[in-house]
């Protein structure tokens, strides 16, 4: 029997942010930019990518058996934000009005400017052609089983399971355009986002707090080859989707036409409300359009490893992530493929390092130690610290910062 508590991971990959500024200014309200430093990060977030993943497992329980194979549950929290802003959708975010786009100013009574007007507006998938948003955040109930298929001798074998997901959504954006420059626009936001879009929706979810706005099932199923030391496993993941029900938008192509605020006035985007605060022409109709629901596939993909055990204690190992099915949200863009290793200098300590390269972020050192304070023949603790890039320790360009742990877990039974 196996139990796990509270095991986390974080990790934010900034294209637009040096280190130091991930860590003091992207989420922090005190500095103020002046109109230069505006303009200063229109220019750093234009085509860089801002990526954020969070996993959390709040309970995980398996036990395995001989005879009838092995079952687990866990309840795990699953979040992702993936971002790349053109260069006016930057510039709106952080200039606002000021941008040439907007060659007609409103002012008040006392002459301030108020609100920016362009006299020559274009459609949305004009003015932000490039720009790629989504964001994920569900919560999962899983159930898994798995067990021995074949043996052949004691040197070969064939293992596979089956795991199945209800699934919880409290929060599924996409924004883009297609290959054919179709704008592919949609929201659904759980009221703790706090996010209005001003229109009304059949699918309204009133209230606060973190309500869930969806819901669906999904399923993976994998097999695992072992001969003597050598193991080779294959695994298609998340398939299924969510019925998006609550507070559900479309969003529609129109014409950008003004814009009631000067920018943003520092680097925190995730507490400044929505990235692009514009308005639509009069001629055409609303930004976003209400929905009942919207149905939405997981982002399913393919998992493939081998690994070999080099001696007791020692094992090397290479991963690779494939996207498959439709461009959704929580989808990494390509591939993305892993080399590692582990050893074990004690009963007491385990280490690991590697080596992970791909979806769009670059090239990460990972690197982890895992203690066991009580390692016995019936029972083991093991708690672990890890970070996803150790090169971003040493450098202040394109950081990868990432932090992975867990304290609790907990085996009982013969091994």
């Amino acid at each position: 029997m196996n139990l796990g508590l509270m095991e986390g991971t974080v990790y934010l990959y900034s294209e637009p942010l040096t280190r130091k500024e991930v860590f003091n200014d992207l989420f922090n309200n005190d500095d103020w930019l002046d109109l230069q430093g505006k303009k200063d990060a229109a220019s750093k977030f234009t085509d860089a990518r801002l990526l954020g993943v969070g996993a959390w497992t709040w309970a995980g329980f398996s036990y395995q058996d001989d005879k009838i194979g092995g079952i687990a549950f866990n309840i795990r929290e699953r979040l992702m934000w993936n971002s790349v802003l053109n260069d006016k959708a930057a510039s709106f975010l952080f200039t606002g009005w000021r941008d040439p786009y907007f060659d007609q100013k409103i002012t008040n009574l006392y002459g301030d400017t108020i609100e920016g007007i362009s006299s020559n507006s274009q459609y949305a998938s004009v003015v932000y052609r490039g720009t790629d948003q989504q964001m994920f955040h569900i919560r999962e109930f899983n159930l898994g089983y798995g067990r021995e298929l074949l043996q052949l001798g004691n040197v070969m074998f064939l293992y596979g399971g089956f795991n199945v997901k209800y699934i919880l959504g409290y929060a599924g954006v996409q924004y883009y355009q297609n290959v054919a420059g179709e704008l592919i626009g949609w929201s659904a936001l759980s009221p703790a986002y706090d996010v209005d879009y001003g229109e009304p929706t059949p699918s309204a979810v009133t209230g606060s707090g973190l309500k869930k706005v969806g819901s669906g099932f999904g399923f993976d199923i994998g097999t695992t080859f072992q001969y003597r030391d050598l193991k080779v496993a294959l695994a298609v993941n998340d398939i299924g989707s969510i019925n998006w029900d609550g507070n559900v938008y479309q969003g529609n192509d129109v014409r950008v036409y003004s814009i009631e605020t000067d920018g943003m006035n520092n680097y925190n985007i995730f507490e400044q409300g929505e990235l692009i605060v514009s308005d639509n022409h009069p001629d055409d109709p609303n930004e976003w359009t209400g929905l009942e629901n919207k149905k939405v596939r997981l982002p399913m993909n393919l998992r493939a490893g081998i690994s070999y055990l080099i001696m007791e204690g020692l094992e090397v190992g290479l991963d690779l992530y494939m996207p498959l099915g439709n461009k959704v949200p929580g989808y990494y863009d390509e591939v993305i493929v892993g080399l590692g290793t582990r050893y074990d200098p004690a009963d007491w300590i385990q280490l690991s390092i590697g080596m992970v390269s791909g979806g769009t972020f670059g090239v990460n050192v990972p690197l982890g130690v895992t203690f066991i304070p009580v390692n016995t023949k019936k029972s083991t603790w093991s708690m672990g610290l890890g970070t996803g890039d150790l090169i971003t320790w040493f450098t202040d360009v394109d950081p990868n910062v990432a932090l992975c742990f867990g304290i609790l877990r907990f085996s009982f039974g013969e091994k």
